[in-house]
């Protein structure tokens, strides 16, 4: 390998995190409604092989999980999805396939108590997560009732309280470090899911 070469094409936009409103107040109440009371569970899901979904992430007592339930066409997967797909093309500009059968989205339900400040976390991972390169985390719940609970990213600063909005969503690559702030006050719910694509290259 020749040690000096011409610079390789760079795209700065490798490290953005892009927000923008999806649905409104009233469909993430709709969607929320859809959890079934008995479904959540607060140990970190794994998928085949037991391979963990939540690359990182611990067992703990504020934070509870279930598989996000599908309408009609995928509903709310095919909206989101469509919006992701629009913002990727003029953005990081990956090659997406979409949202695989073996990973689908979770409703998240963040709840007070003691979190890790420390405790980082990223979206790829062994196995079917290794395809992640978008990941995409959607506010159902009304700021103003719960208090914390911010998407900290590392070495990057969006605007928070435009994520913080209901019905916003928040995506970023798959490869970034992110972390969600310890909730002090109220319950906040979100859709976490990951669009995947053929490896980096």
């Amino acid at each position: 390998m020749t040690p000096i070469t011409m610079s390789p094409m760079r795209n700065t936009n490798m490290s953005l995190v892009m927000h923008w409103p999806v649905f409104s107040p009233q469909e993430c109440k709709e969607i929320v409604s859809q959890a079934k009371p008995i479904a959540w569970t607060k140990a970190p899901p794994s998928g085949a092989g037991n391979v963990p979904l939540f690359i990182d992430v611990k067992p703990t007592s504020t934070i509870e999980r279930q598989p996000l339930p599908l309408g009609q066409n995928a509903y709310p997967l095919d909206q989101i999805s469509f919006g992701i797909g629009q913002v990727n093309a003029d953005h990081w500009r990956f090659e997406l396939t979409g949202t695989p059968a073996d990973d689908l989205p979770w409703l998240v339900k963040h709840s007070a108590g003691t979190v890790d400040e420390e405790s980082w976390e990223v979206a790829l991972g062994p196995s079917f997560t290794s395809s992640r390169k978008l990941c995409f985390i959607l506010q159902l719940t009304d700021p103003d009732t719960y208090e914390g609970g911010d998407i900290v990213f590392h070495n990057v600063t969006p605007d928070a309280q435009s994520i913080r909005q209901q019905g916003n969503i928040v995506v970023f690559p798959g490869y970034w470090l992110h972390r969600i702030s310890e909730i002090k006050r109220g319950v906040r719910h979100s859709i976490v899911g990951w669009i995947h694509g053929h490896n980096f290259r």
